[in-house]
């Protein structure tokens, strides 16, 4: 008999391959600061300068967020903020239907162990009655193309977060 890792790999396609088009990335944004001279901010900063900036704020608005802060931009551009949703089962037109996340782990060893939970779907369930989730708040907000505009968390900063969620340290009124 396989392993679990083996058995997961057999069922499942290619690892994570994330792909962007059509998005502006730092390097463009240096690019469009540079040939614009450099919007008056003072002196032209070398690419690693202007790089290390960017990554410094970038960890000041990850750090706020893992604490479950509200970041509010400037020039009315909307905020980040953490939100909860209740999670729970409940009958919606005679159906059943259960809205708790699935644990993949335990799924996948119940998938591992017995094939026909496997061939049914079988999902194996957290039963936490509440979801956090960063949600770029737009409301109020005075830009052009709000559509355009999307902020992703990644898998790092969502694990801080729910380390501190689960310690305590981090919570929300909504």
């Amino acid at each position: 008999m396989s392993t679990l890792q083996e058995f997961r790999n057999q069922h499942t396609s290619d690892s994570r391959k994330f792909t962007v088009t059509n998005s502006w990335g730092i390097r463009d944004a240096y690019k469009l600061i540079r040939k614009n001279h450099w919007f008056n901010i003072g002196r032209p900063l070398k690419e690693s300068e202007f790089y290390h900036i960017i990554r410094e704020v970038n960890n000041l608005l990850a750090e706020e967020i893992a604490l479950g802060n509200t970041v509010t931009f400037p020039e009315r551009m909307g905020k980040l903020e953490l939100r909860k949703y209740n999670r729970g089962v409940s009958i919606v037109n005679g159906k059943l239907k259960n809205t708790y996340p699935i644990n993949w782990g335990e799924t996948w060893k119940l998938w591992h162990e017995d094939s026909e939970e496997y061939a049914k779907g079988t999902v194996i369930r957290y039963e936490t009655p509440v979801v956090y989730h960063v949600r770029y708040c737009k409301e109020g907000a005075t830009y052009e193309n709000k559509t355009y505009y999307r902020f992703v968390i990644n898998r790092a900063l969502k694990r801080r977060l729910r380390k501190n969620i689960v310690k305590g340290r981090t919570d929300t009124l909504w």
